[in-house]
């Protein structure tokens, strides 16, 4: 069942009492925002994959590449180091989704501004997911706050 807006700031009032967020971020939520996404069907397939054990946030990883891969002006085969927190991924039947956060403000029709912001991130993450798993990542969804939806990642290599 997802969330209301009373329950939404009842565990933001929460975290405040833990000790766990300060009063200046809790100022900065946007009750709506989080409210919009846990009713949007993204949210909807992370609770089953919640409840089925399969759902991992905030995860960190590293991973070498070889520098004529992270840019072919490079000759050399040099092991580059890559860290990184992915945000959300999760399991279904038929492989892994990988969702990122992002809050950079857009208009409705900028999605691709986003895209090809994020384009080389999503492109190492997937990257670094089937290297740690051994899994097929079968899609990758970056979920703008600024738009209130989840917006396809093509596969661009």
């Amino acid at each position: 069942l997802p969330p209301s807006k009373s329950s939404i700031e009842e565990s933001i009032e929460n975290l405040i009492a833990k000790g766990k967020l300060s009063k200046e971020a809790a100022r900065v939520i946007n009750v709506n925002k989080l409210y919009k996404f846990s009713q949007s069907p993204l949210a909807s397939r992370m609770a089953t994959a919640d409840e089925n054990g399969s759902l991992y946030k905030e995860r960190q990883f590293v991973f070498g590449v070889k520098a004529n891969e992270l840019n072919k002006d490079y000759e050399s085969d040099e092991l580059i180091l890559i860290q990184g927190i992915i945000d959300v991924f999760f399991e279904e039947e038929d492989g892994i989704v990988l969702v990122d956060y992002k809050t950079d403000y857009v208009e409705d029709g900028q999605e691709e501004i986003l895209l090809s912001r994020y384009q080389a991130q999503f492109k190492y993450y997937k990257k670094a997911l089937e290297q740690i798993t051994g899994k097929v990542v079968k899609e990758m969804i970056l979920y703008s706050f600024s738009l209130s939806k989840g917006i396809p990642m093509n596969d661009k290599d």
